[in-house]
């Protein structure tokens, strides 16, 4: 990771690319500070040079640019607020991320040869126009349009303007994942959504996000990546990628066949032991507060975990983020919950035994099959899903873990914490122990 004072130094003499925004005044933009707290800019910018003067002095990690344009951009209330007056949304880009995991050149080849078929998608189905493409400086690709359809947008009450752009949006979105596109779910539909902005550095990688043609797009990645610019220190970008039992597994991890025994024409295999990483629930420097994450069991049923998410959404516990690895769900939900109640009820949802172990030892240790420390970020086989819509998106009353907002951060996973309490420390707890 790079430091503030490299970040500083860079935006001291680098510009942010605002070329192809119409009004950057009318958006929002917002930052992630080294030390990982998010900063919302309390001022309007109408040009890169307004923007660098202001990013030389933050010295951010990473930089985005919200997706839609309101009539004024600053200090917008969220759309839960009753008693703010509701802003005024002048446009809205159809934003589509596609990422492939984790961090090399075979993902990002897959990931520009999606983004091109949905182009190409696109442009022949919908009455959309190109605006923008760009390279995310990390593992894919952003395709940024148009709406040709501006009747939206003359809806005379703003929150039912914002709430029919939405609706529009997610049937848009539900027609391009029935292509079978493997798009972000998360990006599309939502007005409030922040995108990475093209001239700023990917705070992990160190790469540029950067603006890119149609033609380079069309071409092979190998035929003009490596003109990407990025920081000195930045990662190399492998050519293959690295999986978790790569770094983890000791000795072969399939069955072996023992040679044959004198006068036996019997064979024996031997499960040879793994070696894997497991994550602590622990809130690090809390007294008794740890986060939900858990692996949802292969025999739940969607009942179950409707239920599930009904129970977590009233208790407030979201947003839970989901990943998929070997076609199981993970779930982590980054709040500190006092681990009594952490314990009551994911035993009563069905994780009885994590529930007695957080009993037993205030906390509980979960699998996390890749490696996630500073040298191997990037490299997780976890992919995000998205979050949980029916468990809700959390509130005030419980404190973000800044333990498991960290390790959401080293699975590449943005948490915007907003206004609310931060519990903990940004140091996960890990320990690395051998199964058979």
């Amino acid at each position: 990771m790079l430091t503030q004072q490299a970040l500083e130094a860079w935006y001291g003499s680098h510009e942010s690319d605002l070329a192809w925004v119409e009004k950057p005044s009318r958006h929002q933009f917002r930052w992630r500070l080294p030390n990982d707290r998010w900063a919302t800019a309390s001022r309007q910018f109408s040009s890169s040079k307004a923007l660098q003067k202001e990013l030389k002095k933050q010295g951010p990690r990473d930089v985005y640019i919200g997706t839609s344009a309101w009539l004024t951009p600053v200090n917008l209330p969220k759309r839960s607020d009753e008693d703010a007056p509701h802003p005024v949304l002048i446009d809205h880009w159809v934003v589509f991320d596609i990422d492939f995991t984790p961090f090399c050149y075979r993902r990002l080849e897959q990931a520009r040869k999606a983004a091109h078929r949905l182009m190409l998608w696109i442009e022949a189905n919908e009455d959309l126009t190109l605006l923008s493409l760009s390279y995310s400086g990390g593992k894919g690709f952003h395709l940024i349009f148009k709406d040709n359809d501006r009747s939206l947008f003359s809806i005379p009450d703003p929150k039912e303007r914002e709430e029919a752009v939405r609706t529009t949006r997610q049937a848009l979105l539900r027609r391009v994942l029935g292509q079978g596109f493997p798009v972000d779910p998360t990006v599309t539909a939502d007005t409030r959504r922040i995108i990475r902005l093209p001239g700023t550095l990917h705070g992990t990688t160190g790469w540029v996000c950067t603006r890119i043609s149609r033609e380079q797009l069309t071409a092979p990645l190998k035929t003009w990546v490596s003109n990407l610019p990025r920081h000195p220190d930045a990662l190399r970008l492998r050519y293959w990628p690295l999986a978790p039992s790569d770094l983890l597994r000791r000795g072969n991890p399939w069955a072996r066949t023992k040679a044959k025994r004198s006068r036996s024409k019997r064979t024996y295999t031997v499960q040879e032991a793994i070696t894997v990483v497991q994550c602590s629930t622990q809130v690090v420097g809390t007294k008794g507060r740890s986060a939900l994450m858990a692996w949802i069991p292969k025999r739940w049923t969607e009942g179950h975990l409707s239920s599930v998410a009904s129970r977590i959404n009233e208790l407030g516990w979201g947003p839970v983020h989901t990943f998929e690895h070997l076609k199981q769900t993970l779930l982590i939900a980054p709040r500190a919950i006092p681990k009594e109640q952490l314990a009551k009820e994911v035993a009563t949802m069905g994780w009885k035994s994590m529930g007695g172990e957080i009993k037993q030892l205030g906390h509980a240790w979960l699998d996390i099959h890749p490696m996630l420390d500073e040298q191997a970020d990037g490299l997780s086989t976890l992919v995000h899903k998205g979050t949980w819509e029916e468990a809700g998106t959390g509130g005030g009353k419980v404190p973000w873990s800044a333990t498991h907002v960290e390790l959401l951060r080293r699975l590449d996973t943005i948490v915007e914490l907003g206004d609310d309490e931060v519990a903990g420390r940004a140091e996960p707890a890990f320990r690395v122990v051998s199964k058979t």
